[in-house]
């Protein structure tokens, strides 16, 4: 992390920490290639030093991580963007009521589960539960990042 002043292509951004990309991807746990497809999409923000550095603000490691809750919930590209990018409530209502429904259309699934489990033996029953448990946490994180 770099917690200096450094001179950038149009002025100097004093006092701010910045990070270059190799160090976002290992806080990250991302891999270069990765953060630079996101920064071609608008994803993430990104300032050039006079060095041709690419310089990330510390920000950047909480969007990746929303980023990452985002596509374990299969949302592409353009949906993660538009969901960084709502900054006004008129933008995250539609937003909002779209993940309303998707939560609707999995309580409908899950309450059809249920029922399909209700005559299973306890090992398969506990096999379900396991691995819907890893996916509602997802949900969860990805809920508390909004």
């Amino acid at each position: 992390m770099i917690k200096i002043s450094y001179k950038l292509k149009g002025g100097f951004f004093i006092g701010k920490a910045l990070l270059r990309i190799g160090q976002v991807a290992k806080l990250s746990g991302l891999s270069t290639r990765t953060i630079d497809y996101y920064t071609s999409n608008k994803l993430l923000p990104v300032t050039r030093s006079d060095s041709n550095y690419r310089l990330y603000s510390e920000d950047v490691l909480h969007t990746l991580e929303r980023i990452k809750l985002l596509k374990k919930q299969r949302m592409s590209i353009d949906e993660i963007r538009k969901v960084i990018q709502s900054r006004e409530e008129d933008e995250i209502e539609p937003i909002m009521n779209d993940v309303q429904n998707e939560i609707a259309c999995l309580h409908k699934k899950l309450a059809s589960l249920e029922e399909r489990l209700k005559d299973a033996p306890q090992e398969e029953k506990k096999k379900v539960y396991h691995t819907l448990e890893k996916k509602l946490l997802d949900v969860m994180k990805l809920l508390s990042l909004m």
